[in-house]
């Protein structure tokens, strides 16, 4: 083995290790007492599943459930929406069509701080503050235009012979898309559907500012074990693991199509 090939390697481990380091103190620590943890989570003087425990017995496993609910709406909604939109968009000629897409599209430079107050005036008239379904529906909000542009420039490269011929067999729009372009667009949707469901699942500006504790997902609902006076990182540490085990398990359930799809998931 030449010594070029061998640096890389150590390199190369030098780096995953470094990448790692911080979440194999995360799972240490949250096996470990308060005092154990203080002394440094690489001790492990004293192993205990009591944070694990504390966490469940205080409702964690609630918060989980309800980012779960928020994540699933807001990747179905947006899917659904963005993808027929991207399909008309695409096929369908319509008056000022560029326009309207563009306006839509120019919707991803607003930034979320800036609306924030004007939508929690609006969540109050409209009696969706505090629900699950008000911020299902902010999350595909700001969701939709990048997936309408993302699925619009994917069925722009599929091949029109498949909708010609289906055409001539007298399939109409609907048909098309649903029996054709809609599993054409299976590797799209898969990394899309990756992509915003680890963005809902993470969020936390949108939780802490439209929804109560009782109603919070995980990522909001772990800064509760922590406090200025009573720092329980045993508890934090248990409760940021079980809140990411979803979506590192999403993520790899979801790999092949994430990659597929942002390399154009279509072969020649």
């Amino acid at each position: 083995m030449k010594v070029s090939t061998i640096i890389l390697n150590i390199v190369a481990w030098a780096l995953v290790l470094f990448w790692a380091l911080p979440f194999i103190g995360l799972i240490a620590s949250s096996f470990q007492t308060f005092e154990s943890v203080t002394k440094g989570w690489w001790t492990f003087s004293s192993l205990t599943l009591n944070n694990y425990i504390y966490v469940v017995t205080k409702g964690f496993l609630r918060h989980i459930g309800n980012s779960i609910i928020i994540t699933i709406g807001s990747v179905i909604i947006p899917l659904i929406v963005a993808g027929m939109a991207a399909y008309a968009f695409s096929r369908l000629s319509f008056k000022l069509k560029t326009m309207l897409f563009l306006m839509i599209v120019a919707l991803q430079v607003i930034p979320q701080q800036m609306v924030l107050v004007p939508l929690l005036k609006l969540m109050r008239l409209t009696h969706l503050y505090n629900t699950i379904m008000g911020i299902i529906l902010v999350h595909s909000a700001f969701a939709t235009p990048w997936i309408l542009f993302f699925l619009k420039n994917f069925v722009d490269v599929i091949p029109r012979d498949y909708e010609d011929a289906a055409k001539v067999d007298g399939s109409s729009d609907i048909d098309v898309f649903f029996r054709i372009i809609l599993p054409l667009m299976a590797p799209a949707l898969g990394s899309v559907a990756a992509i915003q469901a680890i963005w809902a699942w993470n969020d936390l500006l949108f939780a802490i500012t439209f929804l109560m504790p009782e109603n919070w997902p995980s990522t909001a609902a772990v800064t509760t074990f922590v406090s200025r006076y009573n720092p329980n990182w045993g508890a934090l540490t248990s409760a940021s693991l079980l809140s990411i085990l979803v979506p590192i398990t999403l993520y790899i359930s979801l790999q092949k199509y994430y990659v597929r799809g942002l390399s154009g998931g279509l072969k020649a």
